[in-house]
């Protein structure tokens, strides 16, 4: 009686729980409290397990979302300052070449 109790402190509540799955998560000696769990349910162990690999495979697609929406992003921004310096290059090309043509008009005709 005195080790169930002792394994139901640490899954007593929904707060003590959540404590519990993130030591699981962050595989704090979370086998310690398995095998005791355990020992009252044979099949907690899958719970968990399932828990550690679900969950790690959310952190995951989420930190790789996080790394690709910012190289997408920054491949925008990399993309609009190519633009600016184009449209900046064909202006400066566009007023050299204006001189151009007309330092080549001699009689001011325009043609």
């Amino acid at each position: 009686k005195q080790r169930i109790e002792e394994t139901l402190v640490i899954l007593d509540g929904l707060d003590k729980f959540m404590f519990t799955l993130v030591q699981v998560l962050t595989q704090d000696s979370f086998h310690a409290f398995m095998r005791e769990i355990v020992h009252f349910l044979p099949w907690a162990w899958t719970f968990f397990y399932a828990y550690f690999a679900i969950a790690c495979l959310v952190l995951m697609n989420l930190v790789t979302a996080i790394i690709v929406e910012n190289a997408m992003e920054q491949s925008s921004l990399d993309h609009e300052q190519l633009d600016k310096e184009r449209a900046a290059k064909d202006k400066r090309e566009m007023r050299h070449l204006n001189t151009l043509f007309n330092g080549m008009d001699r009689d001011g005709s325009g043609t």
